[in-house]
């Protein structure tokens, strides 16, 4: 085949080369090709080429290549999956979700945003202290005298607390533009007021948005580079800083009262046993970030998508901001000044709810595969996966749009429905004043959503990877660390504190600047430290979010590399030796009964 290109050449080893989502094909230049031991070239052009699926041919499936004799039960090697549209009803009902909260969006919002207009053009701006929205006939718990506690809906006071928040927004929205098309918006004099000087205008706050974004952008990318060289340094910084914070908080509680003393010394001697027991892990953690960080820079279009989800992240909320309140506005028989004649329905806030947390967690989905389909490239076949623009990179992301869209639908839809849940929970909670049962649902809520989110973090790694479906990537990834004895490993955080420290770090630069930036533009926010603190807080959140989105890769990096080296030990050396090097190392080192490579 002219289009083949080397991979892999066994000609020197005891079995046959792995496949990566391609075929293997006889090397017509390989002088053994007449001995057991055939040479081979990956062929990069076939139908099935993709990421990380990989057999070893001379093995049984169940067997380690680096332990070939030893039987490791009935767990199987990931392997290619044929390309098909797997758990395609959930893709399916995921855009049936979408085509809903459009309509919504066109049928009710220009009804609503329209009344609300007329009203503000009508001076009846004031009407939002009447009816649901007067506090005086607002009881403690959110809702009218009218409606009892016992007879309330679940989530009518979550629609409430929405129509009361957006509805003097959109007044204000709404009478801004009436009075900018009548020209009755006159310019304000900023220096009347004695403690405020110096310019407020859009363009200068656009200039501190766009500085602080930068800034932001650069420092995160450049951090990568430095968390590689002293990866190990900052973790153990980490750990201190907790240490230090934990005893901080301490001495603070020492002076509120004894409950709240002995917590805090509490919280304070588990975070210092905590950091004495994972002190020896940290080299284990260090490769395991060094490798991620490695394979993320090497791939650095990645970061492309995942600043793209941010944004479509933000578009989303507004959208279903403004579809949420719109049905409920409409459904509910309110007028232009905000009163309502009727509760909305509890089943039809779920159901919004559901949508808004549905559609989250698929944004946020499709980047963590994207991810580990980018590091298996990276780790098997290098060269598709080690440029800004790779194969490796581009072909992850249509696969997670495409054929694995459906697995990513599914198990986002599963901690979506217990989310949703949890949150109708709370709300029926603080509306009736407490309460021990609801507490304990919604806590038990809470534990179920946190072990939804981590199996799926796992989960989501073999889909990414090879493609399974979404409940066969379960099972696999279980029976996997089962068999290698590794579900104590999986549980080590220690890397997901270094990128929790360095987004606070970088936000914090972030935060510095933009107050260096409007000192010397002379912007202000109200009075002269209101201006200052206003400035910083913009600056730090701009440089937090940003950087915690491009840690998030690193993150999902980090959950590859783990299962890859479970799965595939040989072919990381083969192709990226020192860190191969260095992992054995260091696995050996932290884990020296479970690792036995």
């Amino acid at each position: 085949m002219a289009s083949q290109q080397p991979y892999y050449n066994a000609s020197n080893s005891g079995s046959s080369p792995p496949v990566v989502q391609g075929v293997l094909v006889n090397n017509p230049n390989d002088d053994n090709a007449n001995n057991d031991h055939v040479g081979h070239t990956y062929d990069h052009k076939h139908a099935n080429h993709g990421v990380g699926a990989m057999e070893i041919s001379s093995l049984p499936p169940h067997q380690s290549p680096l332990t070939p004799s030893t039987d490791e039960g009935n767990w199987t090697r990931g392997s290619v999956q044929p390309k098909r549209c797997n758990d395609f009803l959930f893709a399916f009902l995921f855009y049936v979700n979408l085509g809903v909260m459009a309509w919504v969006a066109a049928v009710f919002a220009p009804k609503m945003i329209g009344e609300v207009a007329e009203s503000a053009a009508a001076g009846g701006g004031g009407g939002r202290e009447r009816g649901l929205l007067d506090e005086e006939e607002v009881v403690a718990d959110g809702y009218s005298d009218e409606s009892s506690v016992d007879d309330a809906t679940v989530g009518v006071k979550f629609a409430s607390w929405m129509v009361r928040t957006m509805h003097p927004v959109l007044s204000t929205v709404s009478s801004s533009v009436y009075q900018f098309n009548n020209n009755d918006i006159h310019d304000r004099d900023l220096e009347e007021n004695d403690n405020v000087t110096g310019t407020n205008d859009m363009s200068d706050m656009m200039l501190l948005l766009g500085i602080s974004a930068l800034i932001a952008l650069v420092i995160s990318s450049g951090v990568l580079s430095f968390m590689i060289r002293h990866a190990e340094s900052l973790i153990k910084f980490a750990l201190l800083f907790n240490i230090a914070s934990a005893a901080v908080f301490a001495i603070g509680s020492l002076f509120l009262s004894p409950f709240a003393a002995i917590i805090g010394i509490g919280f304070c001697g588990l975070t210092i046993y905590y950091a004495y027991v994972v002190w020896g892990r940290i080299p284990f953690a260090a490769c395991n970030l060094i490798s991620a960080t490695t394979a993320v820079r090497a791939n650095f279009g990645l970061a492309f998508f995942a600043y793209n989800s941010l944004f479509i992240m933000i578009g989303w909320s507004m959208w279903w901001l403004l579809s949420f309140t719109s049905v409920v506005y409409i459904t509910s028989g309110c007028d232009g000044q905000g009163n309502c004649e009727k509760d909305p329905s509890g089943w039809l806030i779920f159901a919004l709810l559901l949508s808004y947390y549905w559609t989250f967690q698929v944004i946020k989905n499709v980047v963590h595969v994207t991810v580990a389909g980018t590091v298996g490239t990276w780790w098997f076949v290098p060269t598709e996966g080690s440029s800004c623009c790779s194969h490796g990179v581009r072909d992850s992301f249509l696969r997670s749009v495409t054929t694995s869209f459906g697995s990513i639908c599914m198990g986002s839809l599963l901690v979506a429905i217990i989310e949703t849940a949890k949150t109708m929970v709370r709300n029926l909670r603080e509306s009736e004043g407490g309460g021990i049962f609801l507490c304990l649902a919604e806590c038990l809520l809470a534990c179920l959503q946190d072990i939804m989110e981590y199996f799926n973090m796992w989960a989501f790694v073999f889909v990414g990877l090879y493609g399974y479906p979404y409940v066969e990537s379960g099972k696999n990834v279980i029976n996997l660390f089962k068999t290698r004895g590794w579900t104590t490993i999986i549980t080590d955080n220690l890397a997901q504190s270094v990128l929790t420290m360095v987004s606070v770090a970088v936000g914090l630069i972030t935060g510095l600047v933009a107050l260096g930036i409007a000192h010397g533009q002379r912007m202000v926010f109200g009075d002269e430290l209101g201006g200052m603190a206003a400035a910083f807080f913009i600056g730090f959140i701009i440089g937090f979010v940003l950087t915690s989105t491009l840690m998030t890769l690193v993150s999902s990096a980090v959950n590859t590399v783990i299962v890859c080296y479970a799965e595939a030990p040989r072919e990381f050396e083969e192709n990226h030796p020192k860190l191969s090097q260095e992992m054995q190392s260091a696995w050996r080192q932290a884990w020296p009964t479970e690792f036995q490579y």
